[in-house]
């Protein structure tokens, strides 16, 4: 899956640059985006009473600077790693320079039933998407 992006003022720091946290929360973005690609209706999913999703690990690399107004692809693999998890990697490039890496990010989730906040399978329509990338 690819998802495009624009570098917003707001996603960068102080000395104009974007703050980690701020890209992390782009390929949140991304992943939002492949969810609803495959149909998913975003709002039944994170208001889900029987099931939730949440991060329980995330890491990013950077390897150049982005700034405000940068065009950015990312690319996203998801992959299952059992019944209940997956994660989901994230390479960043400019738009401009598909052959050079500028930062790559991984998240990974957790199946959970909210309600007694112990693992769940994953849904069928999650592991359908994971099944589709």
């Amino acid at each position: 899956m690819t998802y495009y992006r624009t570098i917003h003022f707001s996603d960068t720091d102080a000395a104009g640059v974007v703050y980690f946290a701020a890209l992390l929360s782009i390929c949140h973005e991304a992943y939002e985006n492949s969810l609803q690609v495959a149909v998913i209706d975003l709002k039944t999913f994170f208001t889900n009473s029987d099931i939730a999703i949440p991060i329980i690990h995330a890491e990013i690399d950077f390897y150049q600077p982005l700034f405000c107004g940068d065009r950015i692809q990312i690319n996203l693999t998801p992959v299952q790693l059992n019944e209940t998890e997956f994660e989901i990697n994230y390479q960043v490039f400019h738009e401009s320079n598909l052959e050079k890496l500028i930062a790559k990010a991984t998240t990974k989730h957790v199946s959970i039933n909210p309600k007694i906040r112990k693992r769940s399978p994953l849904s069928l329509p999650i592991i359908q998407w994971l099944q589709s990338n």
